[in-house]
């Protein structure tokens, strides 16, 4: 979806997606394919996009939650470390809370990427500030899957949004029809030969308020020198 978008504005974006179900950072860098990868040509951008509960086994009340994870801070400067000496720029998504969990995992999972951001002067993608944004004014949109964890395709459309708006610090146009795009050539370990997908089928209208909404909170964020101010919360 991020390259569609790119092309659509003029943008040649390419990109290489490293996707194994369930894993943390960690577990990404322990595979070794992220290094091979890293190695196998200059990349403008490194994006990571953490574990949904930071990596932490937390539950409570037989409820997965979120805490506060040092585990997932060490992995995000092991990342920054081998993609910087690489010459390339990492982004950070602030992702969102899983559907219908308490208010303040939201507020954990904003704190510790605002936290590890600021820190290593990464930028962040403000995802999870984009969703609520949009949930908050379209509550009929499904963003979710029925597991209330994994995107719909209109919720990847969202992200990509985003992330098309944290790369080039500008506004997608609104377009309509059908997005098709590549297979993913290797999730969880298997390889697939290249293929072309229907994405999603997008309407103008959602188009449009979704490319204003994703940049409105990156151009926010950049208004705020980058990063908010906000505290741990208790």
């Amino acid at each position: 979806m991020l390259e569609y978008i790119g092309n659509k504005n003029g943008q040649d974006i390419k990109t290489k997606l490293i996707a194994f179900g369930g894993n943390t950072l960690q577990d990404h860098l322990n595979e070794g394919i992220v290094e091979k990868t890293l190695d196998s040509q200059s990349w403008d951008f490194v994006v990571l996009n953490e574990q949904s509960t930071l990596g932490e086994n937390y539950v409570v009340n037989g409820v997965q939650r979120v805490k506060e994870s040092e585990s997932f801070y060490e992995s995000v400067r092991k990342f920054d470390s081998m993609i910087k000496k690489r010459g390339a720029k990492t982004i950070i998504i602030s992702l969102y809370a899983r559907k219908n969990v308490p208010k303040i995992d939201g507020e954990i999972l904003d704190y510790s990427y605002m936290k590890i951001a600021k820190e290593l002067g990464l930028a962040l993608s403000p995802v999870s500030y984009t969703w609520k944004s949009i949930l908050e004014e379209k509550n009929n949109w499904q963003l979710y899957q029925d597991d209330n964890l994994h995107p719909t395709p209109l919720g990847s459309f969202v992200t990509a949004n985003v992330l098309y708006s944290t790369i080039t610090q500008n506004k997608s146009i609104s377009f309509i029809g059908e997005i098709t795009g590549p297979f993913i050539d290797q999730l969880d370990g298997i390889t697939y030969n290249d293929s072309l997908v229907d994405l999603i089928k997008i309407d103008k209208s959602k188009s449009e308020i979704i490319s204003e909404r994703a940049y409105e909170k990156v151009l926010d964020l950049k208004k705020s020198g980058g990063y908010y101010p906000i505290s741990k919360p208790e």
